[in-house]
């Protein structure tokens, strides 16, 4: 009983002077007093007690100075962690744009060159390669026969070959279903 009348007394004659003193350091009045109430849970905890008023007041300000420098420190490595995480999001979003960007230009240009291909065999090829009909499909849908489908097929994989050159090896990579 003595002790919980020496607690409370501590904890009324401190408790507002260290959260001053905490939010000196801590910029953060919430936080100062989580600090403070820490430090006086600990001392209830272990059952500190203390030869006089000086070694109480020394040790409490102590306590808190230390507890306010330790949570600035996680919150520092924290931050640092939280800003290089941010760095590398931007720089992964930035690569998934330009990788995107570029997806974009060749599917593009693709598309481009399906529109310059002869009128039978653009048909043929739009409906076998973007809408992924099967040869037997085509023919029935052009009323063609399936070997017609079939040679369509061939002459605008190789018009786009020309026309795209340098860009059909690339594209038949990226777009492989599409080609």
């Amino acid at each position: 009983m003595e002790n919980k009348k020496n607690m409370k007394r501590i904890y009324d004659d401190y408790y507002h002077r260290l959260c001053f003193y905490a939010a000196k350091y801590m910029k953060d009045i919430e936080e100062a007093k989580d600090i403070v109430q820490d430090v006086f849970v600990k001392i209830w905890e272990r059952e500190i007690s203390f030869s006089n008023e000086l070694a109480l007041s020394a040790y409490l300000y102590s306590s808190v100075y230390h507890a306010c420098i330790d949570r600035l420190t996680l919150q520092g490595i924290h931050n640092r962690h939280h800003l290089r995480i941010q760095k590398t999001n931007h720089d992964i979003d930035s690569a998934n744009y330009l990788n995107k960007r570029i997806e974009d230009e060749v599917l593009w240009e693709i598309f481009e060159a399906v529109e310059q291909l002869p009128e039978e065999c653009k048909k043929v090829f739009k409906l076998s390669y973007i809408e992924k009909l099967d040869i037997a499909q085509v023919a029935k849908l052009l009323n063609i026969s399936e070997h017609t489908v079939k040679s369509q097929r061939a002459r605008g994989k190789k018009l786009l070959q020309e026309y795209l050159k340098d860009l059909f090896s690339i594209a038949s990579v990226i777009f492989s279903p599409l080609i």
